[in-house]
């Protein structure tokens, strides 16, 4: 069976087409099929013409939201209820063309987990649309080594298998590529077309940039830790002991955690002998880190053991942070260091405010050590956050409808 997915919001005049398209297509392929709309909350008349449209078609699931939750909420939700051993997602504002379906699924078929659209000959426009996506495609090529020229592109098939294994949330359905090389996935791409919008309006623009940004560092953090490590343990009982702790898979939380420590101890020893603030907040920095990497690797722990979020920490970058800790933290921490920076301007002697260029010198490192330190409690969080992912659903459903075996489209 082949599962076809497609998350909407507000595209009333796109899902009864589309849905046409997208059926000439299947009829095309020969296998049996499935439509899985899932209508993300809308506001306009999206769900009623779905609702119409299901008591026609025997093919067509729709699955309704309660309230918005997001494209990656709308995405998670298809694949949990996708039937098929291959499942295909797009967008549903006809940009994406259903004719490229067949093409995808001849290259899964070549032995691949994860087909990726590209879409060479984008139809957006150019300054808000194009030239950012350009950017950020590279810079996530770049950090996860995973080179997709197109990671916003929904147009996409999966192996079930494969797809169901990798935790979707918090707008992680750009990311999709390069999470799924956790579970080993074996990815390729082919060019797809794109159109212009004919109905409604974009969801994206130009404000999403610096959450991208925060959501490729926290990613490579992400997949540095989960992604299993093959060095050798078997060089000695010393150096097993220490490779244990440096390259097990189930130590790699604490592993980044000292790794990142390590140059705040060497520049603490440095400047211990002035005794001075800076000395202190390196050292204390160093131990701050390596705690935290010794909780954060407690509750990946506790999340593998479990089958509910445990314990207050998990819970604060769980729920206190809606599951994206780094986008809760990192401004706060960047905001932190900007001002350090600022102070260490201050101590300038051609500064004029004397009295500002006095307190700067110990101002200075605790804003920067403040900063550093938010900051990396963001990175560990994140880690909690997907450790617990399988836990938690972003999405409540308020209604689902097929037709059933009596030819009735029913909740």
């Amino acid at each position: 069976m082949l599962s076809i997915v497609v998350p909407v919001y507000n595209e009333e005049d796109n899902v009864r087409l589309l849905f046409e398209k997208i059926q000439t297509v299947c009829q095309t392929i020969g296998d049996a099929y499935e439509v899985l709309f899932v209508d993300d909350g809308s506001a306009d008349e999206t769900f009623n013409v779905l609702s119409e449209l299901c008591k026609e078609e025997p093919q067509l699931v729709v699955i309704r939201f309660e309230k918005n939750a997001g494209q990656t909420a709308a995405m998670a939700a298809g694949f949990e209820f996708a039937r098929g051993e291959r499942i295909v997602s797009m967008d549903g504002d006809l940009q994406n063309d259903p004719v490229d379906i067949p093409r995808l699924l001849e290259k899964l078929n070549e032995g691949y987990d994860l087909v990726c659209g590209w879409r060479k000959d984008r139809q957006d426009k150019f300054l808000t649309r194009r030239v950012p996506s350009i950017l950020a495609n590279w810079i996530i090529g770049k950090v996860t080594g995973v080179p997709i020229h197109d990671n916003g592109c929904s147009l996409k098939a999966y192996r079930a298998s494969i797809i169901k294994q990798v935790p979707l949330y918090g707008e992680m359905h750009r990311f999709i590529p390069a999470m799924t090389t956790i579970v080993g996935a074996r990815i390729a791409e082919i060019i797809v077309s794109h159109h212009p919008r004919r109905f409604g309006k974009s969801k994206y623009g130009l404000g999403r940039i610096w959450r991208v940004m925060l959501d490729i560092i926290a990613f490579k953090f992400i997949i540095s830790v989960f992604t299993a490590s093959s060095k050798p343990q078997n060089l000695g009982s010393l150096w097993h002991r220490l490779s244990n702790v440096l390259f097990n898979s189930k130590q790699r939380a604490f592993r980044a955690a000292a790794v990142l420590s390590l140059p705040f101890f060497v520049l603490g020893r440095i400047l211990f002998l002035n005794a001075n603030v800076a000395a202190f907040s390196c050292v204390g920095l160093a131990i701050a880190l390596l705690i935290l990497g010794g909780l954060t690797e407690n509750k990946i722990q506790q999340a593998n053991q479990t089958l509910a979020v445990s314990g207050k920490l998990a819970h604060f970058f769980v729920f206190g942070c809606r599951r994206r800790p780094m986008r809760f933290l990192g401004p706060i921490g960047v905001m932190s260091l900007v001002l350090g920076g600022l102070f260490l301007i201050l101590q300038m002697d051609a500064f004029p405010l004397e009295m500002l260029r006095t307190i700067a010198p110990n101002l200075t490192p605790i804003l920067i050590t403040v900063g550093i330190l938010v900051f990396c409690m963001g990175m560990f969080g994140e880690l909690i956050a997907f450790a617990n992912a399988k836990h938690v659903k972003d999405y409540t459903i308020k209604t689902i409808l097929r037709v059933n075996n009596e030819g009735t489209c029913r909740e």
